[in-house]
Parts: structure tokens; sequence; C-alpha cells
């Protein structure tokens, strides 16, 4: 049995590709360019959680062209969006509170 490294395998990426922020003018420009960032996050696993749902009723139907196991493909795709988008609010909220927090 023949294995192929695992470097051969290819990754879709989770997040797409990010510009420099440093192409902002100073603090305004970074936090335009997160929102921005934000924003596509956002509609991207909304857009996902809409598809998956979709594949499911489909595949339950038993359409034609769609397998369970494409359904359940997407669905995991979706959650996974979803669980990074919660964890980069969990983070987002963390810090605020943090800065809050600090004497000025």
């Amino acid at each position: 049995m023949a294995m192929s490294p695992v470097g051969s395998v290819p990754i879709p990426p989770v997040l797409p590709s990010i510009p420099s922020l440093s192409g902002g003018s100073g603090k305004t420009g970074a936090w335009e360019d997160f929102s921005v960032i934000l924003a596509r996050q956002i509609k991207d696993t909304d857009r996902l959680q809409k598809e998956a749902k979709d594949l499911g009723r489909r595949a339950l139907l038993g359409n034609a062209g769609v397998s369970i196991h494409e359904a359940q493909i997407a669905s995991s795709q979706a959650e996974l969006h979803l669980r990074l988008l919660l964890q980069v609010r969990n983070k987002a909220v963390e810090v605020y509170r943090e800065v809050m927090s600090m004497q000025a």
C-alpha cells in the first residue's frame, strides 16, 4: 500500500488571504480593515450555513445529485466557520474587557 506524503494533500484555507494592515493610515485604517474582514467572515459563515441547510434538506428529500455525504461535509464546514467566528468574538470581548479594566 503506497502512502502519499502529507505535504501533497491540499488543505483549503479557512480564512481568505488577509491584506496587510499597514496599508491603512494609522489606527483608523487597521480598524477599518479588521471590520471589513470581520463583516466578510460573518457573511461567509451565514452563506455556508444556508447552503448546508439547503443541501441537507435536498439530501433528505432524495433529490438526485445530492448525497448525504455532501450535506454532512457542508454542515461540518459551516460549523467550523461558526466556531472560528465565535472564537474571534470571544477574544475581542476578552481584549475589550482587559482594556476597560486598565487604570488610566
